[in-house]
C-alpha cells in the first residue's frame, strides 16, 4: 500500500487521537462502540476503508506468540499500512496478541500456559507488545488468548497487569487494553477456562465477549450465537464483576455446514445463503438463520440482519459496544 499525505484537518484529527483525550471516541459521542475485526491480506485496506468512521476500533489480527511463549512472531505483512488506513478511515486501530498455533491450526493451551505461567516471560512479552505495537503505528492491544486452562487465571491477570504499564509507558494514557474472552453462561464456566473476570477488569479497558461459535464443527448442527445465550453470556460476565458499561458483544459474520460436501466448513454470510436458497429460514427468537438441505445438511449464519439485532440488544443491555468477526467475511453493515 502506498502511503499518502493527509490532508491538514485530518493530520489535526489524528494528531489528536494520538496525543490526546480519549482514544474511545464512542465515549464523547455517546454512541455504541463498534469493534471490526481484520486479518491482513489481500483486500483488507479496502474492507477497513469501507468500514469508515462508523467503526470506532479496528482489531487487527495480529501477532502471536513464540512456541515457548517466551516471545512474538513477526505480524503479518502490511500490519502497519493496515493501521494507517484505519486511522485514514476515522477509526482507532488496535493489535490482537494470541497463543495461536499455525502448527496445529488451533489455539494453544500449552503456549498460553508457557507465557502465563513465568513471571520474567509476562513482562518481556508486554514490553516487547508494547514496543511492537508502537512501531506499528496502532492505539491499543487486545489479548486474544484462547483455550485457557483454570490454572492459568493467575498468570492472565499478572499478564493484563504488565501489559496495560507497558502499553500507558510507550503509546501513552489514552491508549487502551482490552481483552477478548471465550464465552461461558456461568461464573464457573469462565473460571474453567482461564479467566478471573473481577479481577481482569481492574486491568483492561473493554471486555469483548466472544458470543459465536455456539455451534460448530465441533458440535451438533446448531446456532452460531443465539440471542437468549448471547444473553446470559453477558449477565454471566456481569455476575463476575464486569460492568456492562465496558463489555462488548461479539457478533458473527459467518456460518458453518454440517454434513456434505461442505461438511465443517466455515462460510461468509452470501455463501450461507447460496447454499441455503429458499430454504432459508429466519429466526427472530435466535437472530439467525438456518436451513435444512437435501441428505442432511444443516446451515446456519449470522448476517447483517443478525448484526442490527445484536446492536440493539447491546443497547438494550447497556453494554459499551459490539465486535464483528470479521471484515473480510462481513462488510460492516449500516444502521
Amino acid at each position: 500500500m502506498v502511503r499518502r499525505g493527509l490532508p491538514a484537518v485530518a493530520v489535526l484529527l489524528v494528531w489528536f487521537l494520538l496525543a490526546g483525550c480519549s482514544s474511545d471516541p464512542s465515549v464523547a459521542s455517546g454512541r455504541l462502540a463498534v469493534e471490526g475485526y481484520v486479518e491482513p491480506g489481500p483486500g483488507a485496506s479496502t474492507r477497513v476503508t469501507a468500514a469508515g468512521s462508523r467503526a470506532t476500533t479496528i482489531g487487527i489480527d495480529g501477532v502471536t506468540l513464540s512456541d515457548d511463549g517466551a516471545s512474538l512472531l513477526d505480524p503479518p505483512e502490511g500490519t502497519a499500512a493496515l493501521a494507517r488506513t484505519a486511522v485514514r478511515a476515522g477509526s482507532v486501530p488496535e493489535l490482537l496478541v494470541s497463543n495461536y498455533s499455525s502448527a496445529t491450526g488451533d489455539f494453544s493451551p500449552a503456549i498460553g500456559t508457557a507465557l502465563l505461567s513465568d513471571a520474567a516471560r509476562r513482562a518481556a512479552v508486554a514490553d516487547e507488545l508494547a514496543r511492537r505495537a508502537r512501531a506499528l503505528g496502532v492505539r491499543g492491544v487486545q489479548i486474544d488468548l484462547e483455550s485457557l486452562r483454570a490454572r492459568d487465571r493467575t498468570g492472565l491477570v499478572a499478564f493484563a497487569a504488565a501489559l496495560s504499564d507497558a502499553v500507558h509507558a510507550r503509546l501513552g494514557r489514552s491508549a487502551q487494553v482490552s481483552i477478548a474472552v471465550m464465552a461461558s453462561t456461568d461464573a464457573a464456566g469462565y473460571r474453567d477456562t482461564g479467566y478471573d473476570l473481577r479481577r481482569l477488569a481492574q486491568h483492561v479497558d473493554r471486555v469483548v465477549l466472544m458470543t459465536y461459535d455456539q455451534h460448530g464443527p465441533w458440535s451438533d448442527a446448531g446456532t452460531i450465537g443465539a440471542l437468549p445465550w448471547a444473553r446470559r453470556v453477558v449477565r454471566a460476565a456481569e455476575s463476575e464483576g464486569v460492568p456492562s458499561g465496558r463489555i462488548d458483544l461479539g457478533i458473527a459474520g459467518y456460518g458453518y455446514v454440517w454434513g456434505g460436501a461442505h461438511d465443517g466448513e466455515q462460510v461468509d454470510p452470501a455463501r450461507a445463503a447460496a447454499l441455503a436458497g429458499r430454504r432459508a429460514t429466519w429466526s427472530a427468537a435466535d437472530g439467525e438463520w438456518s436451513a435444512r438441505l437435501p441428505g442432511g445438511v444443516r446451515v446456519h449464519w449470522s448476517d447483517a440482519r443478525s448484526y442490527r439485532v445484536r446492536t440493539a440488544l447491546a443497547g438494550d443491555l447497556g453494554l459499551h459496544g459490539v465486535a464483528l468477526w470479521s471484515l473480510g467475511l462481513e462488510a460492516l453493515p449500516r444502521d
